[in-house]
């Protein structure tokens, strides 16, 4: 499902915006020695999947944190995906995955935070909005069969163009099954436009992941201290 114009009906962040969005990145989920947020938990006693290795001679290593491995992969990797762009053409390729890499960081720290003190990880507006949205991109026929999936400003429509945006997806969000099947059928054979969140919310996206990792990173550390 996909438009290609790139303006008010954005379906794709420009160049501009990465650099903005891999800015806010950068200072949310990297340390200032430039290594992800989640390594961390290496220094905490009680992270989840922490391993001692000795040698031969006793000599012991540095503890290995899985869940911290795991995270600080993601985090790579949407580093990497921030600093791709050089085109506009790229960046219609790269939005789409970049937002549902985002929904893989999001599902890896709340796993690690239920992991180690289960019950205790609440989802933000921001978390919300990531997971709206990599639902939507993975499985867009389960919102609406689209009859074109292309739109242009300069062009009116009779019927109106759906739009697919933050908003849309909230509502959805609290259907109840039997009403999402009903407005699945009325928006049957409509064109669809597609907006995606703005940079706003991404940039929030990563603060509320740099405040679940730090909050974790705590509670770690204060077991330990307790311990």
């Amino acid at each position: 499902m996909r438009i290609n114009e790139i303006g008010e009906n954005r379906v794709a962040y420009s160049k501009a915006d990465f650099r903005i969005l891999k800015d806010k990145f950068s200072q949310s989920l990297v340390t200032h020695n430039g290594e992800p947020l989640s390594c961390e938990l290496y220094g905490a006693s009680f992270s989840h999947g922490a391993l001692a290795v000795e040698t031969e001679h006793g000599e012991a290593h540095e503890v290995h944190v899985a869940e911290a491995c795991n995270i600080a992969a993601v985090i790579s990797s949407i580093g990497r995906i921030l600093s791709l762009p050089r085109s506009d053409i790229a960046c219609e390729e790269m939005s789409e995955v970049l937002l549902l890499r985002l929904d893989v960081l999001r599902e890896y720290i709340r796993s690690a935070v239920e992991t180690s003190h289960e019950g205790t990880y609440t989802e933000s507006n921001a978390d919300m909005t990531i997971k709206r949205w990599a639902g939507f991109l993975k499985h867009p026929s389960d919102y609406v069969f689209a009859h074109r999936c292309l739109s242009s400003p300069e062009v009116t429509y009779e019927p109106p163009t759906i739009e697919i945006d933050c908003a849309f997806l909230t509502t959805w969000d609290k259907l109840k099954r039997r009403e999402r099947d009903q407005k699945k059928s009325d928006l049957a054979h409509r064109v669809v436009s597609i907006k995606l969140p703005d940079i706003g919310k991404v940039e929030a996206f990563f603060s509320s992941c740099a405040d679940h990792i730090n909050k974790l990173v705590a509670a770690n550390t204060l077991q330990s201290v307790a311990s």
